[in-house]
């Protein structure tokens, strides 16, 4: 698996899917809060949030979802993902945002598009120590994505920079 700690999915999970990632976690990615649920539980719901209001109107629509299916209130996690200035600016308010909040991470790639800056800017350093601040003052962990330079780079950096989870897109990296 090489470290990575969870597996993002974006549309409906895939069958038998759970069975052939072995521990790794598995996510359902969502664009906004209104996106439609999931059928089969994830271990956790990524969701490109704006600011911290987006997580608390999951929040209250993953509470009312889970009674409806019978399974445990609180289970769906979400973990926040920044991938506009907004986010950034508004980073303190996913502080108290809803008890769910299990990460908060930062989209680089997202974001140096919308600033027009290159990945490895002074400003997307900042802004990252911002979402670090920001997760743990809400008690979350923060998380990163493994990128291009390969898994194990990835995890020697995220680990370095003090990320508590390591996600990946690329199911590759953990079958």
């Amino acid at each position: 698996m090489g470290g990575v700690d969870a597996l993002v999915v974006e549309g409906p999970l895939p069958l038998g899917l759970r069975g052939r990632i072995g521990a790794t976690r598995l996510i359902l990615a969502l664009d906004r809060p209104d996106a439609p649920l999931p059928a089969e539980a994830p271990d956790a719901v990524l969701l490109a949030a704006r600011a911290g209001c987006d997580v608390a109107a999951l929040g209250a629509r993953l509470a009312v979802h889970e009674a409806e299916r019978g399974w445990p209130d609180g289970q769906l996690r979400i973990l926040a993902q920044v991938a506009a200035p907004l986010g950034v600016l508004e980073a303190r308010s996913f502080v108290g945002a809803s008890p769910r909040l299990d990460g908060l991470g930062l989209d680089e790639a997202a974001l140096a598009v919308a600033l027009g800056a290159e990945a490895a800017g002074e400003t997307l350093a900042q802004a990252r120590a911002l979402v670090r601040l920001a997760a743990a003052a809400a008690g979350a962990r923060t998380f990163a994505y493994s990128g291009p330079d390969g898994i194990e780079h990835a995890v020697a950096a995220a680990r370095q920079e003090g990320f508590g989870l390591l996600i990946t897109r690329d199911p590759s990296a953990v079958l």
